[in-house]
């Protein structure tokens, strides 16, 4: 498959504040970082590089793998570019796949008609070589292409990863208001904690804060977890060499690291789910789950961090009452968590100012396209250090 071979760039989407995190994961993965933007980061390599992303990132989106760059001033010169593409080397002539766009052409007025002349490139290219044609529509779960069209510039990439990283498949119910799994494996990174000291989540609805955090610790990768990804569905693709990266990944996870990782909640309900999806995700033995309000949370000796995310008060009338509880939650950090870290990650700028302490940090981020801060409180035992 001449398309997957040979070194070529490799785009991750992400999220707004999320990039200098992606950056330090490719790194990690001993890949070079050729361009940092506010929602994606560059690299590149093979396709083994392409599994190894899949496999080991935990805040990126996807993984896009370049296919072709060439300039295009419209939608036929699009088709010309994309004809000569050797396209049945990568969909099966009886598969399906789709296509995303993000366009800025001046001929171009609708994205899907851009769509609509990649689809037509693919499948009459298939249709000449194989005398049949695959499929095509809105579906994700199988193969993806991506679109990228600014001016007369055009990148193709394959979406190797389909669904979002952030589908860990171990979140049947994601509960109220849940955090993407990228973004609270993003805040746990920024909170800097991987295994020394606790880990408290007060206020852990659906346990997903707690369940990254004890998949950093124990340095299980999330792909490990996932059944299916776009590039499985792929011409004569073998799984061989995935097989091979999750059973090293395997071997290399620390199962027997002694963690204290607490997570509660006043909800009966969210403490079976969250419960459940530790359990799934492989570190339902590693968790301590508490029924609890979260001022009453268990605070062990020895310090560690304090990671929460409680309600924005998005409904008229909410905040007033939310007020409290930030207050409530500033007064447990000061009484009970003394030596500790705590971090609060909020969308609402007047209820962290309700917590009444001074944030050491703050850091951006957004939640679902609400921007949201995470703010840090060192708890200093005793006087505050000079």
């Amino acid at each position: 498959m001449p398309l997957l071979e040979g070194r070529h760039q490799i785009v991750v989407p992400c999220s707004p504040g999320i990039a200098p995190l992606l950056s330090r994961e490719i790194r990690a993965q001993k890949l070079p970082v050729l361009e940092e933007l506010a929602t994606s980061v560059t690299t590149r390599g093979d396709f083994h590089a392409v599994l190894k992303l899949n496999l080991h990132l935990r805040c990126g989106q996807r993984v896009l793998w370049r296919l072709a760059a060439f300039k295009a001033e419209d939608a036929d010169q699009l088709y010309a570019g994309l004809m000569p593409l050797p396209w049945e080397e990568l969909i099966p002539a009886d598969g399906y796949f789709t296509v995303t766009s993000i366009v800025d052409n001046p001929t171009i007025r609708d994205n899907r008609f851009a769509n609509l002349r990649v689809k037509d490139a693919i499948v009459d290219r298939i249709r000449k070589r194989c005398g049949r044609r695959p499929d095509s529509g809105p579906r994700r779960d199988r193969l993806v292409f991506y679109l990228f069209w600014r001016g007369d510039e055009v990148r193709i990439y394959l979406d190797t990863s389909g669904p979002t990283l952030a589908r860990r498949d171990y979140r049947l119910d994601p509960g109220k208001a849940p955090l993407r799994e990228t973004l609270a494996a993003a805040l746990v990174l920024t909170s800097g904690w991987e295994g020394k000291g606790s880990f408290l989540n007060p206020m852990c609805g659906s346990g997903t804060l707690a369940i990254e955090a004890a998949l950093l610790a124990r340095n299980i990768p999330p792909g490990l977890l996932r059944q299916e990804y776009s590039f499985q569905f792929l011409k004569d693709y073998k799984n061989r060499e995935w097989r091979t990266l999750k059973a090293e990944a395997r071997r290399r996870t620390r199962p027997d690291r002694r963690l204290r990782i607490i997570a509660s909640d006043i909800d009966p309900a969210m403490i079976r789910l969250a419960r459940e999806n530790a359990e799934r995700a492989g570190v339902g033995e590693v968790i301590e789950f508490i029924e609890c309000d979260f001022a009453a949370t268990p605070v062990p000796e020895g310090g560690g961090v304090v990671l929460c995310n409680p309600e924005y008060g998005s409904r008229l009338g909410a905040e007033e009452e939310l007020k409290k509880t930030y207050r409530r939650l500033g007064d447990f950090f000061k009484q009970r968590a003394a030596g500790y870290t705590a971090w609060v990650f909020s969308g609402n700028p007047a209820l962290m100012a309700e917590v009444g302490l001074r944030p050491a940090q703050r850091f951006k981020f957004d939640n679902g396209g609400i921007p949201c801060e995470l703010a840090s409180y060192p708890l200093y035992s005793g006087s505050l250090p000079a």
